[in-house]
């Protein structure tokens, strides 16, 4: 399963360490492995696993500190192993040695570090600089508690992990069967941050520091799958630190949120070796359900009114074969049929409103004319072939004319045709109102008949 039971390691005794001399290969890089170990007779009560005991998963990575000359950096060994013992192993770059650049023969200074990360620093005199990203999709990658702990040794072959944060447990419950995957967004309402990098002083802890109301580091994002209506979500703060998180759970694959927690006081963490479990149900949260799933699934288009894309004066070099436009009380939906030979990193792809269905006013975009708002939407993010698709969220995408994001897009390519569908939120151009607007496309300047489309 996960990574488990990284918070309850500090409060039990770990058998040493054994390091085996390097292997080294013909790559530029030697391959170092530790073997790590905990007592099978561990009574920590971690609730990280079923049993309750301390258990590394295959995928684990810690960062470990090695120095050439008076480099240092940290490289990344990972695991394949489970339960309570394990081996990690990684390369290691010919010439770097472990422990700090600052370390002596009796005090080597070995640092190690979990979760890993390429960002974690170390800069000779001081303690290294723990980084805490701030975005994580669990669901795209090995899943962890993702609670800090770190280990320094004087020389090789003692390694002991202990944590370095206060760590609290949200545990989703109540989510629908509908929803198979959440985003855990978390925001620290007190001046304490939740993310970025932060020293590691000499008691071992982590200096999560003052951070500005509503910047980066004091947000945290996480997204996890879905098992058996919850999800578990791991944040930790600073040790006697006030932490009075606002917490938003939203459906990943709609992009809507679900349910809202905000806590009215502070609370003041004063255990790093425990974890704190909360519970939050979001049984009666908003469950909205979209008239289309932005997946690459055509088939919930079916039924909804197909119009030919080609007009008279765009002849044989007609972008659009077919197009399908549809809403329901969030969003606006728009299906195309592309000439696949036209797809390509330079063509974009404009959907106007008119929303006075009046030709005379608003501005013409990509040839639509009467436009009181707009969205630009890219179907591919390079000019190489095969082209890379967007899919999901669109970076590049803009709404009046300004950088956005919010637009989600899924392109299935296919020869002579391609199927793109995106969705638009209905706030973004300002179409929150019910009422009959004229919807048009256009690609690459080639646009198609406006049709209507009638708002809830």
């Amino acid at each position: 399963m996960m990574l488990m039971a990284i918070a309850a390691i500090a409060s039990c005794e770990k058998q040493p360490v054994a390091i085996e001399e390097p292997e080294v290969d013909n790559n530029g890089t030697y391959i170092y492995t530790i073997n790590a170990s905990v007592p099978e007779e561990t009574d920590v009560k971690s609730d990280y696993d079923a049993s309750g005991n301390f258990s590394w998963s295959s995928g684990d990575a810690i960062s470990v500190l090695f120095h050439n000359g008076e480099e240092n950096k940290f490289f990344t060994l990972t695991t394949t192993g489970t339960g309570a013992s394990a081996s990690f192993s990684g390369d290691i770059d010919n010439g770097y040695e472990i422990g700090a650049s600052d370390g002596t023969d009796s005090d080597k200074k070995i640092w190690a570090l979990f979760p890993a990360s390429v960002n974690h620093t170390y800069t000779a005199g001081s303690n290294p600089s723990f980084y805490v990203n701030p975005s994580v999709d669990f669901s795209a990658t090995h899943f962890s508690a993702n609670v800090p702990m770190c280990a320094l040794n004087a020389a090789e072959g003692a390694l002991t992990f202990e944590n370095i944060a206060c760590t609290y447990k949200f545990i989703v419950t109540g989510i629908q069967n509908t929803v198979n995957k959440v985003r855990f967004t978390i925001y620290n309402q007190t001046t304490y941050g939740l993310s970025g990098s932060w020293p590691i002083d000499d008691a071992k802890f982590i200096n999560y520091n003052h951070a500005s109301p509503g910047s980066a580091n004091s947000t945290l994002s996480y997204v996890s799958n879905v098992v058996s209506n919850q999800a578990v979500f791991y944040v930790s703060c600073r040790y006697w630190g006030t932490f009075q998180p606002v917490i938003t759970i939203t459906n990943e694959a709609t992009g809507v949120d679900i349910k809202t927690f905000t806590a009215n006081n502070p609370m003041t963490p004063t255990s790093k070796t425990t974890v704190k479990p909360l519970t939050l149900n979001v049984s009666d949260g908003n469950y909205y359900a979209p008239a289309i799933d932005i997946d690459g699934v055509f088939n919930d288009w079916d039924g909804i009114t197909e119009y030919d894309g080609t007009r008279s004066n765009n002849g044989s070099n007609s972008r659009i074969n077919h197009w399908r436009v549809t809403s329901d009380a969030l969003n606006i939906y728009v299906y195309l049929e592309l000439n696949s030979e036209k797809i390509t990193e330079a063509r974009y792809i404009y959907v106007g409103f008119n929303t006075d269905n009046d030709t005379n006013t608003g501005t013409a975009r990509g040839s639509i004319p009467g436009c009181e708002q707009y969205a630009v939407i890219y179907p591919a993010v390079a000019g190489s072939d095969p082209l890379e698709m967007i899919q999901g969220a669109d970076p590049r995408s803009t709404v009046n004319g300004s950088s956005d994001g919010s637009l989600r897009t899924w392109c299935v390519l296919g020869n002579p045709s391609s199927q793109l569908e995106l969705c638009i939120p209905r706030s973004k151009v300002g179409l929150s109102s019910a009422g009959t607007i004229k919807v048009g496309v256009s690609y690459d300047n080639y646009d198609a008949k406006e049709q209507s489309l009638t708002l809830e």
